[in-house]
């Protein structure tokens, strides 16, 4: 009997190693995700928006209801600690690159897509069920080879 030299990665290990990619390039994390997103909504309404798309998104909207939406959000680039500890946000800027609702529909800015929130074993698992209709899994050796070898894998 011929013994085989081929070792496999359990589930958790694959997942661990996809992770690990997803938090080397957060780009390209962004971009998975957001492409998940145009196929099922998983993100929501924690997507992130460029900027420019501001005026379209409130076309119609009253100014004071936008002031409101700016007024009661903030930046989450810039921030200090108050004397509990407690992180406080300097306000909504409008020259940062993104822009996002936060829960209340207010107005939060940044210039980076931050959505490492997401980066776990639960997100994961969502795009094993779906990788094989995103390009931007598809397209890259790496994590396609990642997705295929999880789909292939035994629990």
């Amino acid at each position: 009997m011929e013994k085989s030299n081929v070792t496999t990665r359990t589930r958790a290990e694959i997942i661990a190693a996809i992770l690990s990619v997803f938090k080397e390039d957060e780009e390209l994390f962004a971009d998975v995700l957001e492409e998940l997103d145009d196929w099922n909504g998983f993100l929501s309404d924690d997507r992130w928006e460029n900027m420019e798309e501001l005026d379209e998104i409130f076309e119609g909207k009253s100014v004071t209801y936008i002031l409101e939406r700016a007024f009661y959000g903030y930046d989450a680039d810039t921030w200090h600690t108050d004397s509990h500890g407690d992180k406080e946000f300097d306000a909504f800027n409008p020259n940062r690159n993104y822009f996002r609702f936060n829960g209340y529909g207010n107005l939060v800015s940044s210039n980076y897509k931050d959505y490492l929130d997401y980066c776990d074993k639960n997100t994961v698992e969502t795009l094993e069920r779906e990788y094989y209709r995103l390009d931007t899994i598809t397209d890259n050796d790496e994590l396609n080879e990642l997705f295929e070898e999880l789909d292939n894998a035994e629990d």
